[in-house]
């Protein structure tokens, strides 16, 4: 694993770490389940298993645009991690709470297995974003 973030990989007119595209990837990841969520809630509520199935979407497009959000703060720690620390930090608490209550829900029988599939992805998320704060102190 170390090893997969610590090549750098050419991108455009600049270069990347790894660990850079790897906050570009978590960006695009948070952006690419939201805005399917945002468009279209009953839809993808169905094929998650929530129920009852949304009819007051408010709530799912709160948090569509709430990871969105979130997606464009990955997206410009990949830009400038050591600037942007912040934002890591956040982006751990916050997709921890979203696998926290996943799983819950999940535990409590009120979704699917393919819902907990889809919040693991935030549990692997909040590890790399771990080890990339563990192996780039602060002020180092």
């Amino acid at each position: 694993m170390s090893m997969i973030m610590s090549t750098t990989v050419s991108a455009g007119s600049g270069r990347f770490s790894g660990w850079r595209l790897m906050f570009r990837l978590a960006g695009i990841f948070n952006i690419a389940v939201a805005v399917p969520l945002w468009i279209a809630p009953v839809a993808l509520s169905k094929l998650f298993g929530f129920e009852p199935v949304p009819v007051d979407i408010l709530y799912t497009d709160l948090f569509a645009v709430l990871a969105i959000t979130f997606g464009i703060g990955y997206w410009r720690v990949g830009a400038d991690p050591v600037r942007n620390r912040a934002i890591v930090e956040m982006g751990i608490l916050g997709k921890l709470l979203v696998v926290l209550v996943g799983y819950q829900h999940f535990l409590a029988g009120a979704t699917s297995l393919p819902f907990a599939a889809l919040v693991t992805g935030d549990l692997v998320w909040a590890a790399l974003f771990w080890r990339y704060l563990r192996t780039h102190p602060e002020g180092a």
